[in-house]
């Protein structure tokens, strides 16, 4: 006992502290996923406009102008048939920040210090640090589970490697989103699991039932989550005819279990029908699922928050998954057929990175049932003079990865959901943002220490002086008389080079310099015009092609990956492109600016170059 509430005390000050080293507290509601589950509670408890959201949307625009007005997203609050606006998030979280919500409600009514509008400091404090008690509590019933099993030696590593060497960390202290809740969802699911398996009872029933429907009210696709009860504790055919002949015998818990399941998802049945006029809805219309095509290997090891990239450590777990066998067989069957299907309904899902988050977050719920597979893995390690430090050595090396990808994330060094290998690599270990890093985010390719290689000559140089082949300008020049401006998808010149005389794995340097004026602000960097570098065969079939957005290069002096450009100043958009091992003399190079979004922007000198290795 005196073991758990130490190791609880380490993990509340480490995430406590956390949350204000990330310091997103005063700002996490007001954005995103964060934002959409709130305004369910704003909405019900300060403004009653459930169904309408004007007055809470407007009170949040107040506070925080830079919050987006979720009633102009194609995605955001949309209108049902009936006319009602509704939030497609589940009512599961809101429903888990109320106590919390309440809370600062009546301290910002008794004191009078604070507007009690839900948006004032006392909400976003408690209801941010919500998500915290609700881990801590995860944990409380974590570590009872897994004691039960493994040694306390054991079981701290494990709990540890949960708690700062993945992602949970980010997502209990960088964002307010389903995740956290759900991982102490399933670690009280597992708790009446195997409470009720020791003695039976129709109210246990009746809570299991309950519980997943709480985790399906957080997030629909978890109803998955009934397989847990279902399937602990069969470990071979004859456990499977004893489970069987069980539930015969008990059809009083055949019905308590369906029973707590309809109280637990009452209250979005509720939501469901009082906007919509329906008890079941599809609020993520236009957000669907490809059943034929699950993304699961990407969604696990893509460097776009693939998860296991992005928290290695939990490999341990799917390698101790055979090992259950050894040191805990209960779990091993609910394991494999929660987490396969979990996996293969979430990464069907369109958007299969999962922004924002660090890592794929839909693997954070399923931590609690992971968390056998990696005591198994660490219990095996133990057993082995020559592996038994393995286990110390994978949490320390994993939690500073950890957390110093979390950190990164904070500084704006990384973006995890739109990474890439190239720019992974060039991010490992930096403490600042690159021009070589922003030149590998861009374009996916690897870029040279300029100190490693040598100009060989210049291949093109293309000013835009010829007023009867481009649109230009004479008042805004990088040199010459004139400059491009031209708004349409391919502008009418492109560079045909030839490779004959070049080496495979030479570099290709391209760049241009742009400029934006003021009425052309770019304020969403996808909308962005690209330089690419096309390298097609003899046939011209397409060999490579890379690109880099050109206007998120001007004025970014820090080198960072969010910004969209500068106006009114000159700036060069420049990245290498190495020509592939298995180069052959007829190929070529095609160089041009494709502008698909009709960005308005000027360019002059266009440049393309050869470079080798030293």
């Amino acid at each position: 006992m005196k073991q758990r509430y130490l190791l609880l005390l380490l993990i509340a000050i480490g995430y406590i502290g956390g949350n204000f080293i990330v310091d997103r507290w005063e700002k996490t509601l007001y954005y995103g996923d964060s934002n959409g589950y709130y305004l369910h509670v704003v909405s019900f408890f300060v403004n009653q406009d459930v169904g309408d959201y004007d007055q809470t949307i407007t009170t949040l625009r107040q506070v925080n102008p830079d919050s987006s007005d979720p009633r102009e997203d194609v995605y955001g609050i949309r209108l049902t048939d009936k006319g009602q606006r509704y939030i497609k998030y589940t009512v599961g979280v809101p429903l888990m920040e109320t106590p919390f919500f309440l809370l600062a409600h009546a301290y910002a009514k008794l004191t009078g210090q604070y507007p009690a509008d839900g948006w004032s400091k006392p909400y976003l404090l408690a209801v941010g640090f919500a998500i915290i008690f609700y881990v801590l509590l995860g944990f409380y019933l974590l570590i009872g589970i897994l004691q039960r099993y493994f040694s306390p030696q054991i079981t701290a590593l494990v709990v540890l490697s949960l708690a700062f060497a993945t992602n949970l960390f980010f997502h209990a202290t960088y964002v307010t989103m389903a995740h956290g809740f759900l991982f102490f969802d399933y670690c009280l699911l597992l708790y009446l699991t195997i409470r009720f398996y020791e003695t039976p009872s129709t109210l246990r029933a009746l809570g299991l039932g309950a519980v997943v429907g709480l985790i399906t009210l957080t997030r629909v696709p978890e109803i998955v989550s009934a397989l847990i009860p279902l399937l602990w504790g069969i470990t071979s055919r004859e456990t499977l005819r004893e489970r069987i002949r069980f539930i015969g015998a008990n059809l009083k818990y055949v019905v308590a279990a369906p029973v707590g399941f309809l109280l637990g998802f009452s209250l979005q049945f509720a939501y469901w029908y009082y906007v919509s006029g329906h008890l079941i809805f599809n609020p993520y219309e236009g957000e669907g699922f490809n059943f034929l095509k699950p993304n699961i290997l990407r969604g696990w090891f893509d460097f776009a928050n693939g998860w296991l990239i992005y928290t290695p450590i939990m490999a341990f777990s799917l390698l101790g998954w055979p090992l259950l066998r050894r040191y805990c067989r209960a779990p091993q069957l609910a394991i494999l057929a929660f987490v396969g299907l979990h996996a293969y309904i979430h990464y069907s899902y369109y958007a299969w990175t999962y922004f924002p988050g660090l890592g794929s977050r839909p693997m954070v719920e399923t931590y609690p049932l992971l968390a056998f597979g990696l005591a198994a893995s660490y219990q095996y390690c133990s057993e082995r003079k020559w592996l038994r430090g393995l286990p110390v050595i994978a949490l320390v090396l994993f939690t500073v990865l950890n957390l110093f990808q979390t950190w990164q994330m904070r500084q704006g060094i990384i973006w995890s959901e739109r990474g890439n290998r190239a720019f992974y690599l060039e991010t490992l270990a930096t403490l600042t943002p690159t021009l070589n890093s922003h030149r590998a985010y861009e374009s996916n390719e690897l870029q040279p220490d300029e100190a490693d290689i040598t100009l060989v000559k210049p291949l093109v140089q293309q000013g835009f002086e010829d007023t009867t082949l481009f649109a230009t300008v004479a008042d805004i020049t990088h040199g010459g008389n004139y400059a491009l401006y031209d708004t349409r998808e391919f502008l009418p010149w492109k560079a045909e080079l030839d490779l004959a005389e070049m080496h495979p794995r030479d570099w290709l340097k391209v760049g241009v310099s742009a400029y934006i004026r003021e009425e052309d602000r770019l304020h969403e960097r996808d909308k962005a015009a690209v330089l690419v570098v096309e390298i097609v065969d003899g046939n011209g079939k397409k060999k490579k092609w890379k690109c880099i957005r050109i206007s998120p290069f001007i004025g970014n002096k820090a080198h960072h990956i969010w910004p969209t450009g500068e106006v009114n100043m000159w700036d060069e958009a420049s990245f290498y492109v190495r020509l592939p091992r298995g180069l052959q003399p007829n190929w070529r190079a095609n160089v041009f600016v494709w502008n698909a979004p009709g960005q308005k922007m000027i360019l002059d000198d266009l440049y393309v170059e050869l470079y080798r290795d030293r």
